[in-house]
This record gives C-alpha cells, sequence and structure tokens, in this order.
C-alpha cells in the first residue's frame, strides 16, 4: 500500500486548526508536525490575517512563488529576442550563438549591450523551450588529432541517403581536418566511388590538391581476408600525388570530423529547414547553409571562428587530365601488368594488386630477400622471397 503524502498547505492549515481550534499548545503542535516554533508561529500569523481579510486559509498558507518582483541584471528582451533569432534560424547552441553575437557586434562597431554569458544564453534558451534533454556524459574523453594546416588532410564520407521529392540522394561532404573547412556537400544519386570521383575532381580544380584523403573502408578494398590491394578511388588519388588513407572497419572515430558533420548536418539543415519538395531547391539549401557553415558559423574546435578564418586554397593545382601511371616509372624498370583479378604474375608466383587498377601496369622492385611492388609512386606491398609459395596469390 503507497504512502498517503499530503500537500504542504494542509500540513500548515491542520497546524493551525489544532492550535486555534483544539487549544493545542503551540511547542507541542511544533514537534507534532516536525517544524520549528518560530516556524509554527508564522504560520499561525499567516492564518489569522487571512480569517481578519474574510479570504481562505488553505489559499494563503500555499507556497508563494520566489520571484523576485525586479531583477536589475536580467538579460535585456532585445537581446533575448536577437538570441532565439539565431537559434530559430542556424538551430545552434548557446556557445555558437555567444559569438555569432560578438562578431555580429563587432561589424557594428562594439558590443551589444547587456550581451549575457554563454551560461545564461543557455538558460535562455531552455527557458524559451529551444534546448532538449542532454545527452549522457560520455565514459572518457576522446582522443583527438588534428593536422597543422590546411589541406593536410581532408575527410570524406557519404551521409546517409536522404529523400528529396520521391528520390533518394546521399550527400557527399569533403571537409578539411585542419580548419574544419567544408569544402563540398553535394547530393549524389548514389553512394558509389564514381559519385565521390566526381564531386572530388571539381573540388580539387577549385581548391587545388591536398596531400592525404582519409576515408572509410567503403572506399578501399573491402570484405577479403587477403592484403588490401589498390582500389579503384585510391589509383586516381595515387595517380594526382594525394596519399589515400582509411580507417579500420566498424572504427568511424577515425573520420571524426567528418561523420560529426553528418551529424551537425542532421540537425542544422536536412531535419531542420531544408527543403525536401524537389532536388533543386535541396541544393540550393545545401549550398546555402555551407556557406553559412564556412563563414558565419562559430566552430568549438578551433577557437570559436568561423573555419573560413582558418582555411587557404592548395598551392598544388589540379592537372587537365589524369596522369598515366607509366609516367612514375623510370626508364629500364621491370614491369607487370595486372590482369583482370587485380594480380601478377612474378616467377610462378601470384601478387595481388587490386581490381581497381586491372588493366595498368605496376612496377616491380627486387631486393635483398624481398620484392617490392609498386603503382606510380606508390610501394603499396613488400614480401619476403620466404612468403612465396608457387600457385598461391599472396
Amino acid at each position: 500500500m503507497p504512502w498517503k503524502v499530503s500537500p504542504v498547505s494542509e500540513v500548515r492549515l491542520a497546524l493551525c486548526h489544532s492550535v486555534r481550534t483544539l487549544r493545542v499548545g503551540v511547542s507541542q503542535a511544533a514537534r507534532r508536525f516536525g517544524v520549528s516554533r518560530r516556524t509554527a508561529h508564522k504560520w499561525l500569523s499567516v492564518y489569522d490575517a487571512a480569517l481578519a481579510a474574510g479570504e481562505a486559509p488553505l489559499a494563503a498558507l500555499r507556497d508563494r512563488p520566489r520571484r523576485p518582483r525586479s531583477s536589475p541584471r536580467k538579460t535585456p528582451e532585445a537581446v533575448e529576442r536577437e538570441a532565439l533569432a539565431v537559434r530559430d534560424r542556424f538551430n545552434w547552441g548557446p556557445r555558437k550563438i555567444y559569438h555569432y553575437l560578438l562578431q555580429e557586434a563587432g561589424r557594428r562597431g562594439g558590443p551589444p549591450p547587456g550581451l549575457p554569458s554563454v551560461r545564461t544564453l543557455a538558460s535562455v534558451l531552455r527557458r524559451n523551450g529551444r534546448v532538449p534533454a542532454a545527452p549522457p556524459a560520455p565514459d572518457a574523453a576522446p582522443l583527438r588529432f588534428e593536422r597543422s594546416a590546411p589541406n593536410e588532410l581532408w575527410q570524406v564520407d557519404f551521409k546517409g541517403p536522404v529523400e528529396v521529392g520521391r528520390r533518394r540522394l546521399s550527400p557527399f561532404g569533403v571537409e578539411d581536418d585542419h580548419s574544419r573547412y567544408l569544402l563540398a556537400f553535394e547530393p549524389c544519386p548514389d553512394a558509389t566511388m564514381a559519385s565521390a570521383w566526381a564531386v572530388l575532381w571539381d573540388v580539387f580544380a577549385e581548391a587545388g590538391l591536398p596531400q592525404a584523403v582519409l576515408s572509410d573502408n567503403a572506399f578501399g578494398t573491402m570484405g577479403t581476408a587477403r592484403p588490401a590491394g589498390i582500389s579503384w578511388f585510391d589509383s586516381r588519388l595515387i595517380r594526382l600525388g594525394v596519399r589515400p588513407g582509411h580507417g579500420r572497419p566498424y572504427h568511424p572515430q577515425t573520420q571524426g570530423k567528418v561523420e560529426r558533420l553528418n551529424g551537425t548536418s542532421e540537425r542544422e539543415l536536412i531535419g531542420f529547414n531544408a527543403r525536401l519538395d524537389r532536388e533543386g531547391h535541396f541544393r540550393d539549401d545545401c549550398r546555402c547553409w555551407r556557406h553559412v557553415y564556412n563563414t558565419l558559423r562559430p566552430h568549438e574546435a578551433i577557437g570559436d571562428v568561423p573555419p573560413a578564418a582558418r582555411w587557404a586554397p592548395s598551392p598544388r593545382r589540379r592537372p587537365d587530365r589524369l596522369p598515366e601511371p607509366d609516367g612514375f616509372y623510370p626508364a629500364g624498370c621491370e614491369l607487370r601488368t595486372v590482369d583482370g583479378a587485380g594480380v601478377i604474375g612474378l616467377d610462378g608466383r601470384r601478387i595481388l594488386c587490386g581490381r581497381g587498377i586491372a588493366g595498368q601496369r605496376v612496377r616491380v622492385e627486387r631486393r635483398d630477400g624481398a620484392v617490392a611492388v609498386f603503382y606510380c609512386w606508390k610501394a603499396f606491398r613488400l614480401l619476403c622471397h620466404d612468403q612465396f609459395v608457387r600457385g598461391k596469390i599472396l
């Protein structure tokens, strides 16, 4: 049987009734109800004043609001309205809103009067129903890394499919690791290497070539226990002098920045104010959001400034045509042609190179007790003679 708990106002009324009607002493009534004599006398004075004014004692004994009559340091209503307008426009949190308002104030010639702290802005958003429940804190602090200069590393990935006008599109994002500059967020008809490469080829022409590109294993050679060969996507990066890299399977933390970008796009664009009725509308909204992301949105990880403040184009320009692999090999070197299965033959042995470079040639370099296989400038296989087994794919 559950305990029956009486409201506080009824407990106060019972104490006052026992003293004024049943003639119980104040000290005895205070002990019975578990309060001090001072508190009992306070309740009795409120009870007597209500009876004298002809009011209901129960209503007078209820808790009164603790809100102060005046708040001299209250955030100005104009600032609250401006902060809420920024939230409604971009769906940002209090920290980004604070730095955005500072930037806007700097453009106008000075800080706005009464600009509150980040914590106060969080209270403003919470009080006005703009902030959902906070997620649980992580068990341990994540390990972070960041390249020291723009274009040292780009992270790329497909966002999950979005239904636009009864058709599924997969936005492909390209983000600079150092500056968080969003170089592309382009809806694609599918999540294939060919669609990703078409976007990257245009980005290379506009922004130059990075030193390396990091992607997940979907862009590599997955699904095999053999040593990974070169994928179609990686072969094109190598021919441009860009180092390809991949995170290990089922570990999205390696591509944490672009994974975070996918979540941000869901909160601030796709699930917020993007038009999903027509493909043209969605593409326009993606371009507008990318401009906001790069030039207006403060980024916490880089000191609460927009990514455009830390990014610069790459001095390495993209060639008009993709270079051929044979142009990288020195004269007189030993070459082998990769067959349709992605394998080359060498002294009766078979070496896996990857179906992504089928029909192209690789360079074989014989060393003391080992063989190295190069595609263009990149050595991607190193095999000791002890590993060679006739007829087995290595």
